[in-house]
């Protein structure tokens, strides 16, 4: 057995870390590799490699345009490898999670994609709103817009047919939100923050140069009012953690508002229903994100693979496949690679 890790040199996640600690505490064989390489496949064919870790991300446009090519090609190679086809295949792509949602009869909430633009304008007219329109790309809230009437719609809907939006966010993009969760952070949150501008401002700056214009299509979700949280729900391998994360102040989106609440009740129908979606969509990982409508119906807006492992630690334990509680803190990247060796002895 050897683990091969790709080096994410700390940027945007560091699970790269915890598995690094985690194969030096348990003793197993391990390399750090650069995916980025092009022998890539020759230096995992000579290594003996069993197992190819790289959380990627949506951040760095390298990732997103080459990690998948190498991740399944080493699946076919017989490496286990995470994240795997079912678990990766539509990271960060709402359109295709609308679609893969629908497929195995997830509550997902009310969505509509248009890849013409007379036909998008058509429906509009007729359409209940606001709508939330959404770019296929991108984290943190910065592509999502809720649109009140038709006026915005038809604006909006011209701009993505004709001059296209980018996906990076400009560079003062939610300022108002990052200084308000520096400042809950005291000394410390705020010194973090300043330290991390450099970096921020870089990656914003390669964003924009080299990520494409969304355009050609466009997508809405029906607009779930009266949400003051949404309820974030994370499956690794059928355990579950849940919480809360508050919508931010005058607004209605709750990512990236850097609230999370640990108290509030999770209730154990989603506990379940996320059980059985993670199981149905054959995922290693997957983080749900739900809000709930004023009847008490929950769905899920998006999903992703990856997250933030601290705030999944943070959480007072998880459920298990049989809805059993099991109280501790647990990264959950670790667990994932803990997963994968397991399985592969059995």
């Amino acid at each position: 057995m050897k683990v091969a890790i790709h080096n994410g040199r700390g940027k945007r996640y560091s699970w790269d870390i915890a598995w690094v600690q985690y194969c030096k505490e348990n003793k197993i064989p391990y390399i750090v590799v650069d995916c980025y390489s092009s022998n890539i496949i020759e230096e995992l064919k000579k290594n003996d490699v069993t197992h190819l870790m790289w959380a990627f991300s949506l951040a760095l446009p390298k990732d997103l345009l080459m990690a998948r090519n190498v991740l399944f090609s080493a699946e076919k190679m017989g490496i286990r490898v995470f994240p795997d086809f079912n678990t990766s295949w539509h990271f960060d792509d709402k359109v295709s999670q609308k679609y893969l949602l629908e497929a195995v009869d997830a509550p997902v909430v009310p969505s509509w994609a248009f890849y013409e633009e007379k036909e998008a304008l058509e429906w509009l007219q007729s359409a209940q709103y606001p709508l939330v329109a959404k770019l296929r790309r991108g984290a943190g809230s910065y592509n999502v817009r809720l649109i009140r009437n038709y006026g915005q719609a038809k604006r909006y809907c011209r701009k993505m047919f004709h001059k296209g939006v980018l996906p990076t966010p400009g560079y003062l993009a939610d300022g108002k939100n990052k200084l308000k969760v520096a400042y809950r952070g005291g000394i410390s949150g705020i010194i973090n923050r300043i330290k991390k501008a450099p970096t921020f401002f870089r990656q914003i700056r390669y964003g924009r140069n080299l990520f494409p214009k969304e355009k050609g299509y466009v997508y809405f979700q029906q607009f779930i009012p009266g949400n003051t949280h949404d309820l974030r729900i994370a499956v690794v391998n059928g355990r579950v953690w849940g919480f809360h994360r508050k919508v931010r102040d005058n607004d209605f989106r709750a990512s990236g508002s850097g609230i999370i609440d640990y108290e509030m009740e999770i209730p154990s129908h989603i506990v379940k229903k996320s059980l059985e979606v993670a199981r149905k969509l054959g995922t290693q990982s997957v983080a749900f994100d739900y809000v709930k409508d004023v009847s008490g119906n929950y769905y899920i807006v998006e999903i992703s693979y990856g997250y933030v492992g601290q705030a999944i630690y943070d959480c007072k334990g998880y459920w298990d496949s049989d809805l059993n509680f099991h109280k501790g803190h647990f990264y959950p990247e670790s667990l994932i690679l803990e997963d994968l060796i397991s399985d592969s002895r059995n």
